[in-house]
């Protein structure tokens, strides 16, 4: 019986540790925001420390791009 007792904590234990790994990087990176002929117009990235930031125009045409990359 504690066998299964300790099992079942250690499986506890582990999913919530990858639940709170992939809540996490799950909003890491960024948003390209595109005017209505397809030219990007603005960005921003968060989540991404040093690489964070915002640059043009917000409008409702956006793309989000998971994870950090450095811009080129």
């Amino acid at each position: 019986m504690r066998r299964i007792r300790t099992f079942a904590l250690a499986a506890l234990v582990a999913m919530t540790a990858s639940t709170s790994f992939s809540a996490t990087a799950s909003w890491q990176g960024t948003w390209l925001y595109y005017d209505d002929e397809g030219a990007l117009v603005g960005s921003w990235t968060a989540g991404c420390r040093e690489l964070d930031g915002r640059w043009g125009v917000e409008t409702p045409n956006k793309v989000f791009i998971q994870g950090c990359r450095a811009s080129s």
